[in-house]
């Protein structure tokens, strides 16, 4: 992935983030967190879901995170006001693996790594799953962060995507480094 690449995918969410977390003097989340927040909004760009995966065509696209919060309020302030193909973006926060209910893009939080085949389990048919952890994707998950010489990447597991029903665009795929079992 070059840096020009990535630096297109990721900088409108994370100005929005880091200049609203300034302007109201909150220290928020790390940099590292608030570029991950934008990345999950720029999955959700890059990605296609069947008309199933929604309870009806004004149905929003849900962005959840599973266990511990650690964008404080950097995801919300990356899709605040933004709509993805006529679907507004929520965001929702499940206390565990166990709470989580469908959504269109899970973050399982590093607290619930111990549980995060559960997390994908009740995360749904269609939804772009997202972690952090070591192994993430040789679990099951679809995308893992990685951070390399200082900055954050990302790896898809391409069965886990397919498996998924989501088309993601080939777009995002060349910024990816591919996971092989």
């Amino acid at each position: 992935m070059n840096k020009h690449s990535l630096s297109l995918l990721c900088a409108p969410a994370a100005i929005v983030a880091v200049c609203c977390a300034t302007a109201r003097g909150d220290p928020g989340p790390s940099r590292e967190y608030q570029l991950k927040a934008a990345f999950l909004y720029n999955f959700a760009q890059f990605a296609e879901w069947p008309d199933d995966a929604f309870k009806g065509p004004h149905a929003p696209i849900v962005i959840a995170v599973a266990g511990e919060n650690p964008f404080g309020s950097a995801l919300e302030q990356a899709v605040r006001g933004k709509q993805l193909n006529g679907h507004e973006i929520t965001v929702r926060y499940f206390p565990s693996a166990a709470s989580v209910e469908p959504c269109h893009v899970l973050f399982v939080s590093a607290s619930e790594r111990n549980n995060t085949s559960l997390a994908l389990q009740r995360a749904g048919n269609y939804c772009l799953t997202v972690g952090d952890v070591e192994g993430f994707t040789a679990r099951g998950g679809i995308f893992r962060f990685l951070v390399e010489d200082n900055r954050v990447r990302f790896e898809v597991n391409i069965d886990a995507a397919q498996h998924s029903r989501v088309k993601i665009s080939s777009r995002l795929l060349k910024l990816a480094k591919i996971y092989e079992p």
